[in-house]
C-alpha cells in the first residue's frame, strides 16, 4: 500500500457512517502495520477509527490472518494431548490475577499448558511476575517442562515480536487499540489446541465466536476478569464452548459458586498472590469453585472428560 488517505477516509467516519474494510483489504492493512510500513501519523489515525468504529467480522478475519502468518509456529508438545493456549495481557488493578492458578491447576490435570502475554504493566500486576515468584521464569516451548506438569510461559516479544510492538502504542497513545483483542485470539498451534480468551464486552462474544468457528477452532469464550481469562471468583460469567463450528454455552451463570473477597489473597501483588496460589495448590486454601468450573470446562473442551461433572471429578 503506497497511500492509507483513502481507508482513513472509509473508517474514520465515525461509529454510524464509517465503512467496512472486506478481508482482503484488512488482511494487506494489518500486513503493512504488521510490517511497519505504515506512516506514523497514519498508523494512529487507523487505530483511532477503528477503536471509535469497531472491528467488522470480515475485518477481524483479515487482521487474524496476517497476524497468523507472521507470528512464531510452535511445535505441539508430545503425547497428543491438546495444549490449552492462555493469553495474559491485562493483570491485576483490583483484586489478585488468578491466571497463574488456572493454569498451573490444568498442568496438574495432565494438560500441557502455554501462557503469553506481557512481561510488565505499570499499575497492574501481570502473570508473568506472578510466575517469577513461584520460580516459573519465561522460557521457549520444552517438551520437558510440559511433561514434567509445569507451564510454559512466553512473552509476547518472542512468540510475535511485531504485535509487540502494536501493543507497546498504547503507552504513547493512552489507549489501546485492534493489535489487544488480536492478540487473545493468537493460535501458535496452527489449530491443535484449545484456545482461552476472555471478552471485556459482552457483544465480542459474538463477534470472536464467529471468527473461531470460520476457522475451526476449539476456544473456550467468557467475560475476563479485569481482561485476565479467568472466572471471576466473586460472580461466575457464563462460559462458552467453541467447537467444530458451533457455538455452545458450557457454563451458566448460575452454576458457579460465588465466593467473599476475604476468600480471597489477602493483597494483589505479586509475592502475596503467588504465596495464595500456592497454598490453593498445596490444599491449605480453598480453590475458589468458580475456577474449578472453569478447569473442568477446559477439560471438556479438550476432550479429556464428557463432562462438567466428571471434569470435576476429574480434579478432586
Amino acid at each position: 500500500m503506497s497511500s492509507f488517505a483513502h481507508i482513513i477516509k472509509e473508517i474514520g467516519r465515525g461509529k454510524q457512517h464509517a465503512r467496512d474494510m472486506d478481508t482482503g483489504q484488512a488482511r494487506a492493512l494489518f500486513d503493512a502495520m504488521l510490517g511497519d510500513e505504515v506512516p506514523g501519523l497514519e498508523l494512529g489515525g487507523i487505530l483511532i477509527a477503528l477503536r471509535i468504529k469497531g472491528e467488522a467480522p470480515e475485518e477481524m478475519l483479515g487482521f487474524y490472518q496476517s497476524m497468523q502468518a507472521g507470528a512464531v509456529r510452535l511445535t505441539p508438545p508430545p503425547g497428543g494431548r491438546l495444549p490449552v493456549v492462555i493469553p495474559s495481557y491485562n493483570g491485576a488493578r483490583k483484586q489478585a490475577n488468578l491466571t497463574p492458578l488456572l493454569t498451573m491447576m490444568l498442568c496438574r490435570a495432565g494438560l500441557p499448558v502455554l501462557v503469553h502475554g506481557v512481561s510488565s504493566d505499570p499499575g497492574r500486576v501481570t502473570s508473568a511476575e506472578i510466575f517469577a515468584r513461584m520460580g516459573i521464569p519465561p522460557s521457549a516451548p520444552d517438551g520437558v517442562r510440559w511433561e514434567a506438569g509445569l507451564p510454559v510461559f512466553m512473552p509476547v516479544e518472542q512468540l510475535a515480536p511485531e504485535m509487540a510492538r502494536l501493543l507497546a502504542l498504547r503507552w504513547r497513545m493512552g489507549v489501546r487499540n485492534s493489535a489487544h483483542t488480536l492478540i487473545k485470539l493468537l493460535d501458535p498451534f496452527a489449530g491443535d489446541s484449545v484456545r482461552i480468551t476472555s471478552v471485556s464486552h459482552p457483544d465480542y462474544i459474538s463477534r470472536m465466536a464467529s471468527l473461531f468457528n470460520h476457522t475451526g477452532a476449539t476456544a473456550l469464550l467468557l467475560n475476563g476478569t479485569e481482561g485476565e481469562p479467568y472466572a471471576n471468583p466473586l460472580r461466575c460469567p457464563p462460559m462458552h464452548l467453541c467447537r467444530q463450528g458451533e457455538l455452545n454455552t458450557l457454563v451458566e451463570r448460575e452454576a458457579g459458586k460465588d465466593c467473599t473477597p476475604e476468600a480471597l489473597a489477602a493483597a494483589k501483588d505479586a509475592e502475596t498472590t503467588a504465596l495464595w496460589i500456592q497454598d490453593c495448590l498445596d490444599g491449605r486454601a480453598a480453590i475458589p469453585y468458580n475456577l474449578r468450573l472453569q478447569a473442568a470446562a477446559c477439560l471438556v473442551a479438550a476432550g479429556e472428560v464428557r463432562t462438567l461433572e466428571q471434569g470435576l471429578d476429574y480434579l478432586a
